[in-house]
């Protein structure tokens, strides 16, 4: 027994030695929140509809944004969920929005016409602070991922020696494409994954789920199916700083498309040969007529680029240059006038090019932007020359306009104008653009602003046409009027911005930013309408006792101004 006891307890010895050791290198799991509250007012008129030419749309309103992000980490893995409350002051609809009747970005849950017409909260808010503010407030979920190491030392393939952190579920795209939102920013649904081979070199890889195919949602006939087929994109982008002061970012992506897509990643804009004359993303359009299109109908589109951001002393010089390929299948009238699917050439390109000097506290900027675009009568289901990004979720442009893109303290009202902070180009024509902005810093807590941008399309608009929202993703596009839309162009000058402002850092982490903002609209937003009896009606101001006349309205000035609190955490 002795002999026993002395070895037993000899090993019970080593093992509480040892055991305290293990468990004193074993990662504390932690847990962090950052996020803001911004509290935002703004006021503003003849920009809401996106329709120059009524200016009877005016508000004064208000809103509280909460959006915090949950930091999940053990070791060198972590999960993020971020989450988004966007509440507005006071009730302005028949209901103040909540469950059960709400949807992100429709107002209150109430919803008129063509289904984005809203009577209800501002857009794009979950719901309204009544009086007694208890609305049932929408939560939404921004991010929800997990990022871990797929590649290097203790990963799951801890053989291949490089570092390759990688995530799953719905995250930012942040650097995977683009350093600004030129071809993919926001969020996306997939999986992603960073190899660092050097300090100075690292590739990104992404691919993005736009849409699924669940199991038995293609059987039916297309009339009736419910899949609206297998919608993704590859992302390919290296980084590559060969010397300091020097960023080298090329991009290769593919995007597919069964039948309908996300209304981000297709530009919506009419085309009267398409079946039904609707828009390039509708269900007629895309074949079977039913909401979820015919996948047989399919896109692909590649996109390849080069991001170079250089730096020299004062001076800095940050080009975008994409070019664009592909086809796309739409249902339409052929050259013999028969109707059935025809393949369509996507050719397009993009160049986006800002300089600066830095000279102390004053920084001088400059941009210029062009796309090309279409011309008012091709038929875009043979020839589609506008570029299209995958997704810019507002941020093409940001903080060089308010009206013409987004400006960053009232973003819900900003872009309503052209709706280039989502898309690149105004409808079918493309984009020539010409920014200067410059900021000086009066003190390290304090700054003041001024933004000048002239915006022109490639192409001439036909302002025989009119301007409504409602093609998706708040898109404002050109609708048809009659026999005189889509014959040819009119006006390139969309309008001059001047916007002015400042930003006040009077407290930690806390922003005070004041922004106004002028419209001088050009005649590239001149509209038509058929007027019946004095009203402007929706028929087609043909022959016949209903027949209306065709008349031209001018596009006039539009205003905002804006002022955002942010505390961020």
């Amino acid at each position: 027994m002795k002999r026993f006891l002395v070895p037993f307890l000899s090993a019970l010895v080593v093992l509480a030695l040892v055991t305290p050791s293990a468990l004193a290198q074993a990662p504390t799991p932690k847990v962090t929140i950052t996020g803001l509250f911004d509290q935002v007012t703004s006021m503003g008129r003849n920009f809401y509809d996106g329709n120059l030419t009524r200016d009877n749309d005016r508000e004064w309103y208000a809103r509280t944004r909460f959006r915090p992000d949950f930091v999940f980490e053990v070791g060198r893995v972590k999960a993020v969920l971020g989450l988004e409350i966007d509440l507005q002051y006071g009730q302005s609809g028949p209901n103040d929005g909540g469950f059960p009747g709400n949807n992100s970005g429709v107002a209150g849950g109430a919803v008129t016409g063509n289904g984005t017409t809203t009577t209800g909260c501002k857009n794009n808010s979950n719901g309204c602070l009544d009086l007694n503010t208890d609305v049932g407030g929408m939560i939404e979920i921004k991010w929800i991922y997990t990022e871990f190491p797929l590649t290097g030392k203790d990963s799951v393939m801890p053989f291949i020696p490089v570092e390759t952190m990688a995530r799953a579920g719905g995250q930012p795209f942040g650097s995977l494409a683009n350093t600004r939102a030129t071809y993919a920013n926001g969020d996306f649904a997939g999986l992603s994954g960073v190899t660092t081979f050097a300090p100075n070199l690292a590739t990104k890889v992404a691919y993005v789920v736009v849409e699924d195919q669940l199991a038995g949602g293609n059987r039916a006939p297309a009339t009736t199916r419910t899949s609206r087929g297998e919608d993704y994109a590859w992302i390919l982008s290296p980084e590559y700083s060969p010397f300091k002061g020097l960023d080298i970012k090329p991009l290769f992506s593919w995007f597919h498309a069964d039948g309908l897509t996300a209304s981000t990643s297709r530009h919506q804009v009419i085309n009267r040969r398409f079946v039904g004359g609707g828009s390039t993303n509708s269900a007629a359009a895309n074949g079977g007529g039913a909401p979820a299109g015919d996948s047989t109908n399919q896109e692909d589109r590649y996109t390849v680029g080069l991001d170079l951001r250089w730096r020299s002393g004062p001076f800095g010089f940050d080009p975008i240059i994409h070019y664009q390929w592909g086809q796309a299948d739409h249902q339409a009238v052929r050259t013999n006038g028969a109707v059935g699917r025809v393949e369509g050439d996507v050719s397009s390109y993009l160049v986006d090019l800002i300089g600066s000097f830095l000279a102390g506290p004053f920084l001088l900027e400059a941009r210029g932007v062009y796309s090309p675009g279409n011309k008012a009568r091709d038929n875009l289901a043979q020839s589609i020359r506008y570029y299209q990004p995958l997704t810019t979720d507002g941020g093409f442009y940001s903080r060089w306009a308010a009206l013409l893109a987004s400006g960053d303290v009232d973003y819900f009202n900003s872009q309503l104008v052209t709706n280039q902070g989502r898309f690149i180009g105004y409808d079918r024509y493309g984009i020539a653009a010409l920014g200067l902005r410059a900021t000086y810093n009066i003190t390290p807590s304090f700054n003041v602003y001024s933004w000048i941008t002239q915006m022109w399309t490639a192409e001439k608009v036909d302002t025989d046409t009119n301007a409504a929202p409602g093609l998706g993703a708040g898109s404002i596009s050109r609708t048809t009027v009659d026999d005189r839309s889509w014959v040819e162009g009119d006006s390139r000058n969309i309008g001059t911005e001047i916007d002015l402002g400042f930003q006040w850092r009077f407290a930690p982490n806390i922003l005070l930013e004041v922004q106004g903002a002028y419209l001088f609209a050009g005649h590239a937003l001149d509209t038509a309408e058929c007027v019946v009896g004095g009203t402007a009606a929706t028929q087609n101001c043909g022959a016949g006792a209903t027949a209306g006349v065709h008349t031209r309205r001018e596009a006039t000035d539009a205003y905002m101004l804006g002022t955002k609190l942010r505390f961020a955490f």
